[in-house]
């Protein structure tokens, strides 16, 4: 095993403000990086992401990751590079440190980009209300007269992490294992509520939701319940098993 670990003077703003600016960091560059920060200890293979990601392969990350490191270069280009023995640039090992193993790479995102991360995750609120559902909106107060004030929770419903939860967890309920493409069809595709599991009340303004373990899917009703009831998966899962027992 082959590890790659050299150090890169690039700071965690710097690491922010290219975040930020999409003329370095593309749509699909920040959604990988995003992927592999979600990921434990922010490490993963290009296999695992190609599957978190929905892609066949991993092959066209190495060639995106290059295109992302030119850009990089071009933005300092007075930064020393980690270069490969045979003076190339080695342009994945830019924004990563990694593993060689005989039969994968393992990419892990640099500390300094992995705290940029951290910080873009807690400011940024780009389709916050992108798929949501009815029952996932929270009323925060009433006004005078009876005129109902509704706003998103920008911790639970924020679409990434729920893209996120969704591709690592299915469309199926966690608690009654329901599928809504398996029983209405075409309708049903891509439907399900997704649940927190730590309550909101809980959660203060420095919290960065992790889709992977935070969130779970789960269907309208099972939803209600687990809220309703202030219950756990398990618990409401325990529940619905002995009811089917009966």
């Amino acid at each position: 095993m082959k590890i790659y670990a050299e150090p890169l003077a690039i700071s965690t703003d710097q690491w922010l403000d290219m975040l930020n600016d999409r003329s370095v960091f593309r749509e699909e560059d920040v959604e990988l990086i995003r992927t592999l920060y979600y990921f434990p200890d922010c490490r993963a293979s290009g296999k695992e992401l190609a599957r978190f990601l929905n892609k066949v392969s991993h092959s066209p990350f190495n060639a995106q990751v290059g295109r992302l490191g030119k850009r990089i270069i071009r933005k300092y280009p007075d930064v020393q590079f980690p270069i490969r023995e045979d003076g190339k640039i080695r342009y994945w090992h830019i924004p990563f440190l990694g593993e060689e193993r005989r039969d994968k790479y393992i990419w892990q995102l640099r500390p300094e980009l992995r705290e940029a991360v951290r910080r873009y995750e807690q400011t940024d609120t780009d389709h916050q209300n992108d798929t949501l559902l009815p029952s996932e909106l929270e009323d925060v107060s009433l006004r005078e007269g009876g005129k109902k004030l509704v706003a998103v929770n920008r911790y639970e419903r924020n679409a990434r992490a729920r893209r996120l939860c969704l591709q690592k967890h299915g469309y199926r309920c966690s608690v009654c294992q329901f599928d809504f493409e398996q029983v209405y069809g075409e309708i049903g595709k891509g439907f399900i509520e997704v649940h927190h599991l730590l309550p909101l009340s809980e959660i203060g303004e420095q919290y960065t939701v992790n889709p992977f373990d935070d969130l779970r899917p789960v269907c309208p009703n099972c939803h209600a319940m687990l809220h309703r009831g202030n219950l756990s998966i398990e618990e409401l899962r325990e529940i619905v098993e002995t009811r089917r027992r009966i």
